[in-house]
């Protein structure tokens, strides 16, 4: 017996698919993968930037070091003064070392072209389905509702991301 509220659970799939389907169109997905890019091409310049800063830190120690022992040389300073000169900036030499092994490993990890490629693969399955199971229907839909003709009011729990 058919009542006005009743819709066919197949047609219900059908008009959500080709919702997400349409949405999945709209959105340009090449579009998220570059900005990814530029922001981890972004970030791996910025850490350029401060091992080069690092590095020209480093070396002015190091001429300091040189300086102290030809001031050591010439009897300007003590023995004492010396050591301490130069505990001062051994200190600070492996402070800025330190710092530079870090920036330089967090580099090497982050392999960003197969980091991208990777995310964009899981991101194109996730995208391209063509079955909707009921996981699926729980996270995309916040309800249903059916007109008196039989017509789905779908409400997604989601609206069109935009980039910015």
């Amino acid at each position: 017996m058919y009542r006005p509220h009743d819709i066919k659970e197949d047609f219900l799939k059908e008009t959500i698919l080709n919702d997400i389907k349409s949405l999945i169109h709209q959105m340009d997905k090449e579009q998220y993968i570059k900005k990814m890019e530029r922001k981890s091409k972004s970030t791996k310049s910025d850490s350029q930037k401060q091992i080069n800063k690092i590095n020209k830190q480093m070396d002015v120690l190091k001429n300091r070091k040189r300086k102290f022992i030809n001031l050591l040389a010439d009897g300007i300073i003590t023995h004492e003064e010396y050591q301490e000169s130069i505990e001062v900036t051994n200190k600070y030499l492996t402070k800025l070392m330190e710092q530079k092994n870090e920036l330089l490993s967090l580099m090497e990890s982050e392999d960003v072209i197969e980091t991208i490629e990777k995310l964009k693969k899981e991101l194109l399955q996730f995208l391209n389905f063509d079955e909707l199971t009921e996981d699926i229907l729980h996270r995309l839909i916040n309800r249903i509702e059916v007109k008196e003709d039989g017509t789905p009011i779908i409400h997604y729990r989601f609206t069109t991301p935009k980039i910015e």
